[in-house]
C-alpha cells in the first residue's frame, strides 16, 4: 500500500487504485497510469508534481473524501468528481472491465 505512484510504477506490476475502502480502477501497472479510466485515479495522476523544465501547476482534487460512516448509495467520488452524472449519486458502480481492466465509474475517462 503506498501513496507514492512513483514507487508504485518502478517495482510493480499490478496496481490497485482505491477510494473510500473500495477498488476503483486494478491493472497493469503501464496501463492504469499512463491512460487512467477512474477519475479518482486521473485525479491523482494530475496531482503529482512533475521535475520537468515547464513546470505545471498542480491540479488538485477539490473536497475532501467522506468519513466512512458518511457514504451514501451512490459513488462514494460522486461530490467530488468532475465526471459525475444523476446515476453516480444514487447507485454505486461494481468494479466492471473497460479496456483490459476493471473499472468502477459510470462515466470514465475515455480520452
Amino acid at each position: 500500500v503506498t501513496h507514492d505512484l512513483g514507487v508504485a510504477a518502478s517495482i510493480c506490476d499490478q496496481v490497485a487504485v482505491m477510494y473510500a475502502g473500495r477498488f476503483v480502477e486494478v491493472g497493469p501497472v503501464d496501463v492504469v497510469l499512463s491512460r487512467p479510466r477512474h477519475p479518482y485515479t486521473a485525479g491523482l495522476l494530475a496531482a503529482v508534481p512533475r521535475f520537468e523544465r515547464q513546470r505545471k501547476p498542480l491540479v488538485p482534487i477539490p473536497g475532501s473524501p467522506p468519513a466512512p460512516d458518511d457514504i451514501g448509495a451512490g459513488c462514494p467520488f460522486e461530490p467530488r468528481c468532475p465526471r459525475a452524472i444523476e446515476r453516480c449519486a444514487v447507485e454505486r458502480p461494481a468494479l466492471e472491465p473497460l479496456d483490459g481492466h476493471p473499472v468502477a465509474c459510470w462515466n470514465p475517462v475515455l480520452e
